[in-house]
């Protein structure tokens, strides 16, 4: 009896096992690869897996070489001195580049089966980006020594992402050194699949792989029971939206600007806290201005969503009162913005605004070009629709 017990037990074991292995996916690449957080010497490449993996970036010079000609050096996902392997979500950093210099790249993920403790450890197959023996994915770093700097601003895409390709339809991205997303890609942040359904997915598609995303927030992005959880996957050295970065001529300044309507709204359920978060960015904003990379720029650009002195909303108001009295100081040359889901050309007003204020709308893409410190700025739509062009000296 106890004989047949067993081989019962272990029937219905082996049964449920196969039954399980059936229903297991083939381990892949779900996301990716894309980059973020580039600068001179060091970008950040993202990548998903559909089960969590330890995994890895291998990198060549842009030589002629073959990618596979020799065993090329490995950048791993790490975090506090541990290589990371319980994790969908692949965020490998690199740093130490020559700047103005392309390399070639590979990503790598080693499926992780099981973990008992760390000397028991069971791996599976390794994936690697669809390039795998014939490499075509390349980034070029930044260089403080470029007279010509490049990019494309997409704003309140609200979740398009169709729309958004066909809207890209006539881009060279090969011509432009990064593309900022600079608020409401999507109309709240639900889920991770979300965020790639909405606009990322299409993105990698079109450019993420080759060009470098740095993303901004819209008040969209701040709502949603995953929104805490989107910087994931845009990750920046010291996790902060708000931040300045050159490149060649030009100093790019990045603000979050929050929310639009005062924290108590019932529409937040308690969760708002910006007033204190845009004081917070006031306070940065006073001390990065002073910096003289910043200063000795030949064009100094803000990116900012919501615009600043165009609407007597809430959160537009308190970036007035915070932000305003020191971009005026700064000798700002343009401030970008959307939000408004309407083209708008704001002229400098004595006593208000020293600069600009050039809001894109939600069915056009922004292209600016510095040159020598003149700033070109293009508007466009759809195929048909007229281009708006700005030029600021």
């Amino acid at each position: 009896m106890k004989r047949l017990i067993l081989l019962i037990i272990v029937t219905h074991l082996f049964y449920w096992s196969n039954i399980a292995g059936q229903y297991r996916q083939d381990f892949v690449i779900t996301h990716g690869p894309y980059l973020c957080d580039m600068s001179e010497t060091a970008v950040t490449i993202v990548w998903l897996t559909n089960h969590n993996a330890l995994s890895w970036v291998e990198i060549a010079p842009d030589d002629g070489s073959h990618f596979y000609g020799k065993e090329r050096p490995k950048y791993f996902d790490t975090y506090l001195g541990r290589k990371q392997a319980a994790t969908h979500l692949h965020k490998v950093r690199i740093e130490n580049l020559t700047p103005g210099t392309r390399y070639r790249y590979a990503v790598f993920s080693k499926e992780v089966l099981s973990w008992e403790n760390d000397a028991k450890i069971i791996y599976g197959v390794t994936v690697a980006n669809p390039a795998y023996s014939r490499n075509s994915l390349s980034f070029k770093t930044f260089s403080a020594s470029d007279d010509t700097v490049s990019f494309i601003m997409f704003n309140d895409i609200h979740g398009r992402a169709q729309f958004m390709k066909d809207l890209c339809k006539g881009i060279d991205f090969s011509s432009v050194d990064m593309v900022f997303f600079n608020g409401d890609m999507s109309s709240s942040i639900i889920s991770e699949e979300q965020i790639f359904t909405d606009f990322m997915d299409a993105s990698i598609e079109l450019f993420a792989k080759r060009v470098p995303i740095i993303f901004n927030r819209g008040n969209h992005e701040t709502r949603g029971p995953f929104a805490d959880f989107l910087m994931d996957y845009f990750p920046v050295r010291d996790g902060k939206v708000y931040r300045t970065f050159n490149v060649g001529d030009a100093a790019f300044l990045i603000l979050d600007c929050g929310e639009d309507k005062p924290d108590s709204d019932i529409e937040y359920s308690g969760l708002a806290d910006f007033d204190a978060y845009r004081n917070e960015q006031a306070a940065w904003l006073e001390k990065t201005i002073k910096q003289k990379e910043f200063r000795e720029a030949k064009a100094r650009i803000v990116i900012l969503h919501m615009p600043p002195a165009v609407s007597d909303w809430h959160g537009t108001l308190h970036i007035d009162e915070k932000f305003l009295p020191l971009l005026n100081k700064a000798d700002i040359d343009v401030v970008l913005s959307g939000h408004t889901h309407n083209y708008s050309y704001n002229a400098p007003v004595e006593g208000k605004t020293s600069f600009p204020v050039i809001v894109n709308s939600n069915n056009a893409y922004l292209r600016g070009d510095v040159i020598d410190g003149v700033i070109y700025i293009k508007l466009c739509g759809p195929e048909g629709t007229k281009t708006i062009e700005h030029v600021l000296k």
